[in-house]
């Protein structure tokens, strides 16, 4: 089934506790180049995410958005300053001591010192959020991929009508060749005996330069060619691999043949033809730049 490079998807989900969103987007691309954006807490997943893109996608360049919030806040861990809690509480007790003060050093005049204590931030555990991450990310890439393949089926009837055309012409090609060579013999040995003017000519040298035209102007091969290329281009259309490098080598190739074709014969009636096979293969060339 034939895919658009051209994509796009998204997908939002609360899991374990954390909003997460996936975004997917592409163009069309020569080559894969996926461009992550995680974020800074999240850089460690973008190779995972690169990786399972290349299981989605042969070409395009990529842009990939994760963004993950923590519904329940940043973990934090708490600290004591063991130096600063010794130091203050024996700073106390020489208080006491030497201005003859009562009282006791408790856990609550330590509690309203807030210098003793500390908050540091912990690290997340990465292999527990892409575990939370990845069935939201294949998600986003499933409404992608579908995505893709309906712009993909779009393009290849388009490309099937442009193909048609050249068939067609094809036809009138395979038809009008004969009559073709036969008008311009025809032509050519009434021009000779003009010039001539009375003068006999050596048939036989006529015959021998009117077979060494029609050999000249033959495109039997040119559309016996064109016919495999067309039952090509319509086989690879239906495979399940990507195709679209093989498309644009086997357009380069009918295009070939058309200039072949033209170059074969002087008929105007040829030229019309193979100008309208040279349109009709234009259009598909611009189609396949899209395909994966």
């Amino acid at each position: 089934m034939v895919k658009s490079m051209t994509g796009y998807g998204r997908c939002r989900e609360v899991v374990d506790g954390r909003d997460i969103l996936v975004e997917v987007k592409s163009v069309n691309s020569r080559y894969i180049d996926a461009n992550i954006k995680t974020g800074r807490l999240y850089n460690a997943l973008e190779e995972k995410l690169k990786s399972l893109a290349s299981t989605y996608i042969s070409r395009g360049k990529v842009d990939i958005y994760l963004t993950v919030e923590n519904l329940a806040g940043e973990k934090t861990q708490l600290n004591v300053n063991e130096e600063y809690l010794e130091s203050y509480i024996h700073l106390l007790r020489k208080i006491q001591q030497e201005y003859g003060l009562g009282g006791e050093v408790t856990v609550q005049t330590i509690a309203n010192k807030p210098d003793i204590f500390s908050q540091v931030k912990t690290d997340e555990d990465m292999d527990e959020v892409w575990a939370a991450v990845e069935p939201v990310a294949k998600k986003a890439f499933d409404i992608f991929v579908e995505m893709r393949k309906a712009e993909g089926q779009k393009m290849a009837a388009d490309v099937l009508n442009h193909l048609a055309t050249l068939e067609a012409i094809r036809e009138e090609l395979v038809t009008r060749a004969p009559l073709v060579v036969a008008e311009s013999n025809a032509r050519m040995q009434n021009r000779i005996r003009e010039i001539l003017a009375g003068v006999p000519a050596d048939e036989s040298r006529l015959l021998t330069e009117c077979a060494v035209f029609a050999d000249k102007s033959d495109i039997s091969e040119e559309l016996a060619r064109l016919d495999s290329h067309f039952k090509q281009f319509r086989s690879m259309l239906e495979e399940s691999v990507p195709v679209g490098r093989k498309l644009d080598f086997l357009v380069q190739e009918i295009n070939r043949e058309c200039n072949t074709i033209g170059s074969k014969s002087n008929d105007t009636s040829f030229a019309k033809l193979v100008i309208e096979a040279k349109s009709a293969v234009e259009k598909i060339r611009e189609q396949i730049q899209n395909i994966e």
